[in-house]
């Protein structure tokens, strides 16, 4: 079964991801200026695209990582020029429209994991209703488990009725990514999606406080 983490790159770091396509990556300083990407796309004019693609979206804050990563998937599938070129442009686009919804300051691993719900198909209106429930805490598991939810066959609003309610009700990151496994788990094993993740849900729910004493106790202050 396919275990639920971040993706790859996101663990190694743009650094990393340099060396992987054997070319040099400049990463910006100060977020928000221009960068400079050398990418392994034999296709001269691709390449060309791609980096000035890339460029624009780092002059406009969002992070190069994740776009020279798909960049690296298309060349590493063999991919045609044009599918590679509109791969790079819908991750950026997506990067933007998920720094909107989990504003004011997300950060890059929440543009990150916003980004791959978007391309899973959850609606946008679901992201803000995730940040709304942790404004100051990170969304990134809480993010992953519902993206994998919804790709084990959840129904997008089941998926996340259960897990805001775990995040309002004072779950950790630990017990929600847990979740998320168990269900995997479960639906590997034969059962039904929806019915798995009820019973889960129920489970890590029976652990956690009342609500009113998860209002008490809720978290204030910046996110980890």
């Amino acid at each position: 079964m396919r275990a639920l983490h971040a993706p790859r790159w996101r663990i190694l770091g743009p650094a990393l991801v340099a060396l992987l396509l054997g070319q040099p990556l400049v990463v910006p300083a100060l977020q928000g200026q221009a960068s400079s990407v050398a990418l392994a796309i034999p296709d001269a004019k691709t390449r060309l695209v791609v980096e000035r693609e890339i460029a624009r979206a780092v002059s406009r804050g969002l992070p190069s990582a994740p776009l020279v990563a798909k960049a690296m998937e298309g060349v590493t599938k063999l991919a045609p020029p044009d599918r590679i070129r509109a791969a790079v442009a819908a991750q950026a686009q997506r990067l933007e429209q998920a720094r909107g919804l989990l504003g004011p300051t997300p950060t890059e691993a929440e543009l990150v994991s916003g980004a791959e719900a978007l391309a899973a198909g959850i609606p946008s209106a679901m992201l803000k209703q995730v940040r709304a429930a942790w404004p100051t805490q990170s969304v990134v598991m809480p993010l992953d488990v519902l993206t994998e939810l919804v790709a084990r066959g959840v129904p997008p609003k089941q998926a996340l009725e259960r897990v805001v309610t775990l995040m309002r009700r004072g779950a950790t990151p630990v017990q929600i990514a847990g979740l998320g496994a168990a269900v995997q788990a479960d639906v590997a094993a034969g059962l039904a999606p929806d019915a798995a993740l009820e019973v889960r849900a129920r489970g890590v729910m029976s652990l956690l406080p009342s609500p009113a004493a998860a209002a008490a106790l809720a978290p204030s202050g910046r996110r980890p």
